[in-house]
């Protein structure tokens, strides 16, 4: 039977000179779960102008909470990769009373808020899943002119504790960098990832590298959650966090070599490039 990948957090509409194209790491990640062999389900939450019908989500089951609003950003990158987001609309928020009965049993769930959007009891709304936590989405506040700027997060005592993975780059702390120490004492396995440097795995005391695979960046955007589930795939599949983070490293150097979704690899992809560890 084809495990299960559950995302948890909102579709949206990224900006671009080509018009909106289809964001957020609830949908990255559930692409790349498609794409590597797992039963890919999201719980999202879009308005009425979000195509539900895009081609993109073939093979993902989606269940969809109907909003006035679909969350749209703009990203800016300067010339040292360097992000500034703005926020122009923004779907309901994801409590766990929209789960759906058959989305309890999965067998890894990503949570992968991208605006604060999911509650933190959905942490603990599962039994005997593999729990994965990205928090960039909880670590975000909008100002008045629609800028998005950092913010501590608030809730992660009420979540880390029931995290099987924190994944989180190093541009998430950079506001706040002596979070890191706590997120480390709460969970059980933390990765840091560090861009063109590799990632950092700290688990019970370890704390192990690995270096990134060479790539030709085109587009960064979205490798960070592509990374994430293919840690939390390899992870679930052999419990090895030095496997999976190698393996992670693999997916995300074929991410950023394409446009947005467009290079999000398959697993015989990444088997091509893979190097052992």
């Amino acid at each position: 039977m084809t495990a299960t990948f559950l995302s948890i957090g909102h579709f949206c509409y990224d900006v671009t000179r080509e018009g909106f194209v289809l964001g957020g790491s609830a949908a990255y990640s559930a692409i790349a779960a498609r794409n590597l062999g797992f039963h890919a389900r999201v719980i999202t939450s879009v308005g009425p102008n979000f195509n539900r019908r895009n081609p993109l989500l073939n093979g993902i089951e989606v269940y969809y909470k109907e909003s006035p609003d679909t969350t749209i950003f703009e990203n800016l990158y300067s010339g040292d990769g360097q992000r500034r987001q703005s926020i122009l609309g923004l779907a309901a928020r994801l409590i766990p009373t929209h789960i759906p009965n058959d989305c309890c049993d999965a067998e890894i769930v990503y949570l992968c808020p991208i605006a604060d959007e999911v509650h933190p009891d959905w942490a603990h709304s599962f039994n005997g899943s593999l729990i994965g936590v990205t928090p960039q989405g909880w670590m975000r506040q909008c100002e008045g002119d629609s800028r998005v700027l950092a913010k501590r997060w608030s809730s992660a005592e009420l979540i880390l504790p029931y995290a099987d993975a924190l994944i989180l780059s190093d541009e998430d702390l950079n506001t706040f960098p002596d979070e890191l120490e706590k997120y480390i004492e709460l969970t059980k396995i933390v990765v840091l990832t560090k861009g063109k440097q590799g990632a950092i795995l700290y688990e019970n005391g370890r704390v192990s590298h690995s270096c990134a695979y060479p790539a030709k960046e085109i587009d960064p955007t979205g490798a960070g959650d592509v990374f994430a589930t293919a840690f939390l795939t390899k992870y679930y599949e052999t419990q090895l966090p030095q496997e999976a983070l190698n393996f992670a490293n693999c997916a995300a150097s074929f991410a950023v070599e394409g446009q947005h979704t467009s290079n999000i690899p398959t697993l015989n992809s990444i088997r091509s490039r893979l190097k052992p560890v």
